[in-house]
């Protein structure tokens, strides 16, 4: 038994209380500060960008979970396998995928990104001139059928 221990046994209270402090106020996060707390780093291209996030995927030509925008549209890995909504892009709903439609996140309780729309072809399949329409104008006719 101390000596302080045996003192307050005995009844003697100190008039000076330690560790009786007013907490301090925590100071407010700067962006910089709160950009810090996500991941960054890209397993794949080994490079630090504002948009990787976590994929669950079966690729064998990659080994990385945490993977930027860039390698996941080159390696086609599919955003159904995309488990996180952690970016600073995917905060900002501007994360938005070239291969396949974009997930949306608004259903499982978690800021939505956006989707890419229904009606627009994809970039490797586009029309390059060379296909027409039959029939732009259907009051005309076309005798050269």
């Amino acid at each position: 038994m101390s000596l302080k221990d045996a003192l307050l046994k005995a009844g003697f209270n100190s008039t000076k209380k330690e560790n009786d402090r007013v907490p301090k106020r925590k100071k407010d996060q700067t962006k910089t500060q709160k950009h810090q707390f996500h991941r960054n780093f890209c397993e794949v291209c080994e490079a630090v960008h504002p948009d990787v996030e976590r994929f669950k995927h079966r690729s064998p030509i990659i080994d990385g979970e945490w993977i930027c925008l860039n390698c996941a549209d080159k390696n086609e890995i599919h955003d159904q396998f995309r488990i996180t909504n952690q970016s600073d892009v995917a905060r900002a709903k501007r994360y938005r995928r070239f291969y396949g439609p974009t997930k949306d996140f608004s259903q499982e309780g978690r800021p939505a990104t956006t989707q890419s729309s229904p009606n627009k072809a994809p970039r490797h399949q586009g029309n390059h001139g060379n296909k027409r329409p039959e029939n732009r104008n259907p009051k005309k006719k076309n005798f050269n059928r």
